[in-house]
């Protein structure tokens, strides 16, 4: 009688999604991804920077906030477009689906905002919902994707408590979080680009090697 446990089926669902992230991830190194993500990182840091300075100046003015949140919109979709492609969303299946998360994080977001605006602005507890859509929204993605995306995750939830300790400086608060999330994102997956593409010419390296061994040794016999 066998001691041995035997071995479960693999899990079809299990594959399939393998299959669509190993997909996923090369098409976001090869497409230069973590570089988009990196200059978003630094477009969004602007245009909070900006929401910080008008907030502090004491302008409470609606459509100064949206003229900016749409204007870092129209450039993010354009940084997209520029570095990772004009189809980067139908690159892969999984890059639409990601796509689609992260696009209705960004209409709940401008949902949360105009609840506030509807209900009065006494308490802007709109900026604090948006820390907690972002833990949403990279909970999702470690789901679909990676489990490392719960450490943005995990960060997002303690900026938004970070942004209730410090009011007055949410703008800032919550665009410095988004940035080190970008970078961090970025950084990453440029730090495996680079790995792979020495892996890639290594192979050519060592093939040239022994025509080179062959050229020395001919010169060698025609000195002799």
């Amino acid at each position: 009688m066998p001691m041995t446990a035997p071995k479960r089926p693999a899990d079809p669902l299990t594959r399939w999604k393998s299959e669509l992230v190993t997909e996923l991830e090369r098409v976001a190194i090869r497409d230069r991804w973590g570089l988009a993500l990196m200059i978003l990182g630094w477009s969004h840091l602007a245009i909070f920077l900006a929401c910080h300075v008008l907030y502090v100046i004491g302008d409470r003015v609606n459509s100064h906030y949206l003229g900016l949140w749409g204007l870092e919109f129209v450039v993010n979709l354009w940084i997209l477009r520029r570095v990772a492609g004009p189809g980067w969303f139908r690159s892969t299946p999984l890059a639409g689906v990601i796509a689609r998360v992260w696009a209705t994080f960004l209409i709940l977001s401008f949902n949360l905002a105009t609840l506030n605006s509807l209900t009065g602005f006494s308490i802007e507890w709109f900026k604090l919902g948006w820390a907690s859509l972002s833990t949403f929204g990279f909970a999702v993605t470690a789901y679909l994707v990676n489990t490392w995306y719960f450490v943005p995750a995990v960060q997002m939830y303690f900026t938004g408590l970070l942004m209730f300790a410090c009011p007055g400086w949410e703008y800032l608060i919550y665009g410095v979080s988004w940035w080190a999330s970008f970078q961090g994102i970025g950084l990453t997956l440029e730090s495996r680009r680079r790995k792979m593409t020495l892996i890639k010419f290594e192979p050519a390296v060592l093939e040239f090697r022994p025509a080179a061994v062959e050229d020395e040794d001919s010169v060698l016999v025609d000195h002799r």
